[in-house]
């Protein structure tokens, strides 16, 4: 992956922070840059007013927010205004210390009343609809780790309080629920939040409340440009307004650093999932179905068990008589389109020649020995687009391999599909809010199950040709067979010339951008 030049400054009073603590307490501190450009778009779309906003940043860490919002407001109403007007919070008592300094340095008289230690999901302390603002970074912690820090009796009350707070909920999402309750009809919020957000199960509650009461703005994706060093977060920047959409409005949607925006009506989305980017709607055009009903898919070694597999892999040539049924063990670097390498295997931090694994070991359930000693089509779980290739040798799978066995329709051509350009591009679309910095799509079972696979109808005789042909292909693939094979996919889901354009227009971008 190449390298990429950091376009943000260090976040002020950062704290020192192992990766085991930042994780539980979900501290990022925002880059200064993005904090003006969210204060901006928040306050400066207000509609102009003679009264300054009361304004939070409810959860302020070193006070990067509370900082710019008091300049701000300082700038158009002086700065009597603004100390009656920017309050902050923070569970941290010592970020709320240095944010009560950093306020007193451009304000000596700046009030401390209007900065508290407390939790904002919890206080009592500001009343609904209380504020013409709210701008901030929400913590971002999932349940997992809440249960570690937090008693039981605690998340039963969040998830009594909040309607958020629903499955494997994040705590990100319960501020996004507590910001619109705090905000006055017509305020207005901007976040920085995990890009996660506008697809994932579990902010489901969360995007149904954005959609009926609130009218989204903007969307501004961060995933490339390293707003957190070192963080595997790829954020979104959300601006909103506290009122129901009108019917026609549109929110922009945009990657930072790009002038290009696209626009997507808010009527037009659903809880389910919130997609930003043009969607290429194949479905409604070619009968289709769903690879989660046309193929038994799996995934590979289970995370849980990761670990103990690991201590089970043996090197070819060094099994024991007993290990006589074992198979060859790969990882999603050693799939390719259309090919797999064995050999070479980095796995939990070590570096195996050509690793093999008993399948009668006993953290293999029989479920996952069937499947490992099947025939099947795998996919590799971290790539920038998706690389499927076809398993005759009975191979164990590592974590990030995703498998498709039982196939309702011939596997070569199911290949040909999960390997074209569109396929790859309807995922990288769909499941934009999850792609991954470099360009890398964050793969998973359910994404996979969701791809249409289309079906030539028995009457369709073309149809069925081209699935034949694609069978074939794939058979006998070699690299200067790419672009008939995607010539047949695009006729085969009919795809329009501006359609095949856009899309191969998609995998000339930069590899940042590309699938």
């Amino acid at each position: 992956m190449p390298r990429q030049t950091r376009l943000f400054s260090a976040p002020a009073c950062q704290p020192v922070l192992s990766r085991a603590e930042r994780k539980a307490t979900g501290a990022y501190y925002t880059p200064p840059e993005i904090v003006r450009l969210i204060v901006d778009l928040t306050l400066g779309q207000r509609k102009t007013s003679d009264q300054p906003p009361h304004i939070l940043d409810f959860a302020c860490g070193a006070g990067e927010f509370a900082l710019q919002a008091f300049e701000a407001v300082r700038a158009q109403f002086g700065a009597a205004a603004a100390r009656g007007c920017v309050f902050a919070i923070d569970v941290d008592p010592q970020a709320v210390g240095t944010t009560r300094r950093r306020l007193r340095e451009i304000d000596d008289v700046f009030p401390a009343a209007n900065l508290s230690a407390g939790d904002t999901l919890c206080t009592e302390r500001f009343a609904p609809a209380s504020f013409d603002a709210i701008v901030g970074n929400p913590p971002y912690v999932n349940i997992r780790q809440l249960a570690k820090s937090l008693p039981r009796e605690q998340i039963e009350r969040l998830k009594q309080q909040y309607s958020s707070a629903r499955g494997n909920f994040d705590l990100y999402a319960l501020f996004i629920e507590r910001a619109i309750e705090l905000l006055k009809p017509g305020g207005r919020c901007g976040l920085i939040v995990p890009g996660k957000w506008a697809t994932l199960e579990y902010a489901q509650p969360c995007r149904q409340l954005l959609l009926t009461e609130t009218t989204i703005e903007q969307v501004i994706d961060l995933s490339d440009s390293r707003a957190f060093a070192g963080a595997t977060v790829f954020p979104h920047i959300l601006v909103f307004e506290k009122r129901q959409a009108a019917v026609n409005h549109v929110i922009q949607f945009r990657s930072f650093g790009h002038g290009d925006s696209s626009k997507t009506r808010q009527n037009a989305l659903t809880p389910g999932a919130m997609h930003f980017t043009a969607n290429l709607d194949v479905e409604s055009r070619a009968p289709t179905q769903p690879l989660g009903e046309v193929a038994k898919l799996a995934c590979g070694t289970a995370g849980y068990v990761a670990a103990k597999v690991a201590g089970q892999l043996r090197e070819a040539g060094a099994l024991i008589q007993s290990d006589a049924q074992a198979a060859d063990f790969i990882t999603s670097g050693n799939i390719d389109r259309y090919s797999i390498r064995l050999g070479n295997v980095r796995y939990l931090n070590r570096r195996y020649a050509r690793p093999q694994l008993p399948l009668n070991v006993s953290e293999l359930t029989p479920a996952k020995r069937r499947l490992f000693a099947s025939p099947k089509i795998v996919i590799a779980g971290m790539s920038r687009r998706l690389e499927a290739a076809r398993d005759n040798r009975r191979l164990a799978l590592g974590v990030q391999v995703f498998a498709a066995s039982e196939c309702q329709v011939d596997p070569l051509y199911l290949l040909a599909l999960l390997n074209s350009k569109l396929l790859s591009y309807l995922f990288a679309t769909r499941f934009a809010a999850k792609r991954l910095s470099g360009g890398y799509l964050a793969i998973n079972k359910g994404q996979l199950a969701r791809l249409p696979i289309a079906i030539p109808d028995s009457s369709d005789r073309r149809a069925r040709r081209r699935a034949n042909q694609l069978s074939e292909l794939a058979r006998f693939w070699r690299a200067g067979l790419d672009g008939e094979i995607d010539r047949l996919v695009y006729e085969q889901y009919r795809v329009t010339d501006a359609e095949i354009d856009r899309i191969e227009a998609h995998f000339e971008q930069p590899i940042a951008h590309a699938a």
